[in-house]
């Protein structure tokens, strides 16, 4: 499985550089209105984003936008685990593990205080399986929480099928630029 994972993450890759700044911005912006408008989004008041590394989906607009709104927390990589932190804006971020931007605050927030979890991935598939880069930081975090989530990807990232294990965590719902899909229990 490792080889096909592999394989994906290539050509993701390489379709992801064919992108435009200007795209994925444009891209970006219609996936985060469409996340604005579900009811999960909506209803949570404590929310986990991503900052967006290697043309990933953008979310800094809705983070910003949304910051006295609700409450944003971060992740934060040390080592083998990830713990998420207060957002209090761009000039409170620093490069952290892998280059990613992170709060210097180190006031952790309990996984069982966030509603709703924004995760990234290399690909997704028409089940809400999700493919990430292949460190399990976000598989190991969210396998013992039951919250939502939801995984935002570009067009070209959705997939009729990702390889995934049974330890890897479903998405709740995954948003495209032009669609929704939702995990079919």
């Amino acid at each position: 499985m490792k080889s096909k994972k592999n394989i994906i993450r290539e050509k993701m890759a390489l379709s992801k550089k064919s992108l435009s700044d200007e795209k994925i911005m444009e891209k970006s912006k219609l996936i985060c209105d469409r996340l604005v408008q579900t009811l999960l989004f909506q209803e949570s008041n404590r929310i986990a984003f991503y900052c967006a590394t290697d043309n990933e989906v953008s979310t800094y607009e809705l983070m910003d936008k949304y910051r006295f709104k609700k409450h944003i927390v971060l992740p934060v990589i040390s080592i083998e685990n990830m713990n998420f932190y207060p957002y209090t804006g761009k000039e409170n971020l620093k490069k952290g593990a892998f280059g990613i931007l992170e709060p210097i605050s180190r006031d952790i927030v309990p996984p069982e205080d966030i509603d709703l979890f924004i995760v990234p991935g290399v690909a997704f598939d028409y089940l809400c399986n999700r493919m990430g880069r292949g460190k399990g930081y976000y598989d190991r975090f969210l396998s013992n929480i039951d919250k939502p989530t939801i995984g935002l990807c570009f067009e070209f990232q959705l997939m009729k099928y990702t390889p995934h294990e049974s330890h890897d965590k479903k998405m709740t719902i995954v948003l495209t630029e032009n669609a929704t899909i939702l995990q079919q229990n």
